[in-house]
């Protein structure tokens, strides 16, 4: 059997036609890299120079031989940088798992910060419920999640990467647009539009037993999977809802913002992954998480009032 080293003399010999020349660039002796020609003519089968004592030519079969071993060692170099450019974070894929907060959110910004830093990685991003994303990452399928709730197995390490106040959100030409504060108890006469319960948990239990701390009574009309579904029905009807603030550009037109004075809280989005991930590009990603963004909720004022 052949090896690289047999085909990269061939090779230079192929290109400089000259034993002696060929040798010196090897670093080996002229007879050494005799040897290794006729070693390489032995296992073809075949002669693939013509030598004589002033010249040396490549027959018919070294030139179609020079052309697979060129390919061969082109393809044995990519390979190289291809495992060398993987174990460096420089390509490779990124598997990510979210949900619609945090694509509402701060993710859209990381994604482009992380293509203009590492465009040779692909990215795969995956909207997947809390469980199972939890799952897909115990599963080695997933290399981060993205998610509001907890997990308490101890492969997975945890923690809060963003924070944004929830606000009420209304159509802007809602009733109590024209109010300038607003109390939990002004919107008992409307309904509410909520996520899922198993998506929104955190929103429901506190947002509810505020409410009821208040005897008040609150009505879930209708429950969504998705943002756009929420964002849709608050901005065609009088339901009202309520969500984080997001960036500037994820904010919805027709949708107004508004604080409540008797009501204050915020969601909590946690980046998830194996503790013994050795991704070099989850290594990357999170290096850049660690940096501050430049679109945060805490920039952005809430909708004023506005009255006919």
């Amino acid at each position: 059997m052949l090896n690289l080293r047999d085909f990269e003399a061939f090779v230079e010999l192929a290109r400089q036609l000259h034993f002696q020349e060929t040798a010196d660039r090897l670093n080996i002796s002229a007879a050494t890299l005799s040897r290794i020609i006729s070693r390489v003519e032995d296992k073809v089968g075949t002669r693939l120079f013509v030598r004589t004592t002033r010249s040396v030519v490549l027959t018919v079969a070294g030139r179609a031989f020079l052309t697979e071993a060129e390919q061969l060692l082109r393809q044995q170099q990519a390979a190289m940088r291809v495992g060398r450019e993987i174990s460096q974070g420089i390509t490779g894929q990124l598997r990510l798992g979210y949900g619609g907060a945090a694509m509402e959110t701060f993710l859209p910004e990381l994604l482009s910060r992380f293509r203009a830093e590492y465009p040779g990685v692909q990215v795969d991003l995956n909207l997947l419920p809390i469980s199972e994303q939890e799952e897909a990452l115990l599963a080695r399928e997933l290399d981060m999640g993205f998610f509001s709730g907890s997990t308490r197995n101890s492969e997975l390490r945890i923690q809060v990467c963003h924070r944004e106040p929830l606000l009420l959100i209304m159509a802007e030409d809602h009733p109590l647009g024209c109010r300038s504060v607003l109390h939990l108890a002004d919107l008992e006469p409307y309904g509410f539009v909520l996520g899922k319960r198993g998506k929104w948990v955190n929103v429901y239990d506190h947002f509810l037993n505020c409410c009821h701390q208040q005897q008040l009574d609150i009505r879930v009309e209708y429950e969504a999977d998705d943002v756009a579904s929420v964002m849709g029905l608050v901005a065609a009807s009088e339901c009202l809802s309520l969500f984080p603030l997001g960036s500037p550009q994820m904010q919805r037109a027709g949708i107004a913002w508004r604080e409540l004075e008797d009501f204050s809280d915020e969601t909590r989005l946690n980046r998830v992954w194996r503790r013994d991930n050795e991704n070099p590009a989850l290594a990357h990603w999170i290096n850049l998480m660690e940096r501050p963004l430049g679109l945060r909720g805490d920039n952005i004022s809430v909708s004023p009032v506005r009255c006919a």
